[in-house]
């Protein structure tokens, strides 16, 4: 009887302890940190693991054959070290601009992109004019590459920086 008093005891500390307390996980995704002082510098409302929509913006460059029928990739370096990738959405013709949406955990400020083009489809070379990034209440711009991408029908792929 005792054998079984002691088992049956442990079992409800064990299940009292496990089920009585939040994960961390829990705890850090629902709270938001606000305001915190530090060495005179003030770090604004970040709430950790929280997903942001990035609005992506791709200014083809208005000259002729510019456009491309290829798959374009784009991906975010962000300046929490994270990175996020997605291809985009659009038909990127000669003098068109091309918007997708991409919702990814908070990257922080955009620091770099690399945009890709697989080389596929009927005149798959393709001239940038711009790129530019919203998300987190920050605009990023990138200046399009000095070469167009894809030319000859094989993938490519440039990274850029904000201009």
């Amino acid at each position: 009887m005792k054998k079984v008093s002691l088992l049956a005891s442990v079992a409800m500390l064990i299940s009292s302890v496990a089920f009585a307390a939040p994960s961390f996980a829990d705890q850090v995704t629902s709270d938001t940190y606000s305001s915190l002082q530090d060495s005179n510098r003030s770090i604004e409302s970040v709430t950790p693991f929280a997903n942001v929509e990035y609005v992506v913006t791709v200014n083809t460059a208005n000259l002729k054959d510019a456009g491309t029928d290829s798959n374009i990739s784009i991906t975010l370096y962000g300046s929490n070290g994270d990175y996020a990738t997605a291809t985009l959405n659009g038909s990127f013709e000669q003098g068109d601009s091309d918007t997708t949406r991409i919702s990814t955990s908070n990257l922080g400020d955009i620091r770099k992109i690399t945009i890709r083009t697989d080389g596929s489809g009927y005149k798959p070379g393709w001239k940038i004019a711009n790129v530019k990034i919203s998300g987190n209440g920050k605009t990023f711009s990138f200046a399009g590459p000095d070469r167009w991408l894809g030319d000859g029908g094989s993938a490519d792929s440039e990274t850029l920086f904000p201009s």
